[in-house]
């Protein structure tokens, strides 16, 4: 009789197995990310073995290659088997959560660093809340909702060192406020589909990063955090929780068609940003090339801590959920959308207000990208070729 329930006959759990099974037949279908894992652990794992004593360097590149394959290795993950294997088991689900939290405090005991109880306890909430409200998130939202999404951002908005310029004042003032119009103008048959909690804990993880409420605990010196890289691997990880992943098309497996999208977006932004930028002044020819390595590590970082964590949330998570509560055409929500990423820029000094119109029209083309293709690794590629022309030709 074929065994349906219980466990393997070596002890293995049949959804565990399963999951194995599903782990491994997805890496062999993604195989461009594999390939990615591989040379981004290569790559920045010489810059460690350079920049950081031997000792050191080995458990530091341990610590980058188990979070890059969180991060990356979301590409090949089972997400239907995964979430079968969460269940509603707690244990599982906060496993992750507190494992980033808990190699966090390893990494600084490893450097030698002292233990801020003040920073540990605040990055622990930060890793927990936004668990804890996609958990129990739900369609139709009620007045306690509200109130919970804006005691978090509160959470993270209010304490902190103050802006330093009125510019800065506004951002913060307007990162509060900009949530509640969505909230308290959204009708009744709105609210109904509006997850709210969802929207708070994505807005939660997103102001934790952007008004840098994490600790800055440097991998490899000038290279990226620890807990940027672990809050990348736990918003991925809360999107299968909440049944989101499959909006955000991260593959790494791309059609002829696919790098055609790329290049014509990529081409049509800069259609209007090199006139634009030369004119106002905004952008000037570099005085000086950098060399080809230190170029296409640059390029490397640029897509993996900048084009892709932006594109999944503006693009894949963002955009996706105000589509769905919204029901506007996409165009429509393509123009909010793209707004918002402009505005998002706004703690960019020194020339705010260009760079604001540059940030909107370049979301504009990023979105295309991703609505064109259904990729938002493709879009993130347009992203990340943006910023790296700019950081590489100009100045």
């Amino acid at each position: 009789m074929k065994e349906t329930t219980g466990s393997h006959p070596e002890g293995i759990p049949l959804d565990t197995r399963g999951m194995v099974a599903g782990v491994m037949a997805a890496i062999r279908r993604e195989w461009p990310g594999v390939g990615l894992w591989v040379v981004t652990v290569l790559g920045f794992g010489g810059l460690a073995l350079q920049r950081e004593r031997i000792s050191l360097a080995l458990p530091i590149l341990g610590f980058f290659a188990a979070l890059m394959a969180g991060y990356l290795g979301s590409a090949w993950v089972p997400v239907d088997s995964v979430r079968r294997w969460m269940g509603a088991d707690v244990r599982r689900i906060y496993g992750i959560p507190f494992a980033l939290w808990f190699g966090g405090g390893l990494l600084r005991i490893l450097r030698g660093d002292a233990l801020d109880p003040g920073g540990l306890l605040l990055s622990l909430a930060v890793f927990l809340i936004p668990t804890a409200m996609v958990l129990h998130n739900r369609a139709a939202w009620k007045f306690m909702d509200g109130w919970i999404v804006a005691g978090v951002l509160a959470f993270l908005l209010i304490p902190g060192p103050p802006p330093s310029d009125p510019v800065g004042w506004a951002f913060r003032i307007g990162a509060a406020l900009w949530p509640f119009p969505f909230i308290l103008g959204w009708p009744s048959n709105i609210r109904e589909r509006s997850h709210l909690l969802f929207f708070g804990a994505v807005l939660f993880m997103w102001y934790a990063v952007e008004f840098q409420r994490l600790p800055k605990d440097p991998l490899i010196a000038g290279g990226p955090s620890y807990y940027q890289l672990a809050i990348i691997t736990l918003f991925l990880w809360l999107l299968i929780l909440a049944g989101r992943f499959p909006d955000l098309g991260f593959t790494f497996r791309w059609t002829w068609r696919d790098v055609g999208v790329v290049v014509l977006n990529l081409a049509g932004f800069a259609a209007f940003a090199l006139p634009f930028g030369l004119l106002t002044g905004f952008i000037a020819p570099a005085a000086s090339l950098p060399g080809l390595p230190e170029a296409l590590i640059r390029w490397l970082a640029i897509y993996l801590f900048i084009g892709l964590p932006e594109e999944i949330l503006f693009r894949g998570t963002l955009h996706v959920h105000l589509q769905r509560v919204l029901g506007w055409p996409p165009l429509r929500t393509l123009m909010l959308s793209s707004l918002l990423f402009g505005l998002a820029h706004l703690n960019n000094p020194p020339k705010v207000g260009l760079y604001v119109i540059m940030a909107t029209v370049a979301g504009f083309f990023y979105g295309r990208t991703y609505l064109q293709t259904g990729k938002v690794t493709a879009a993130a590629m347009v992203h990340a070729l943006v910023d790296w022309i700019w950081s590489v030709f100009f100045q």
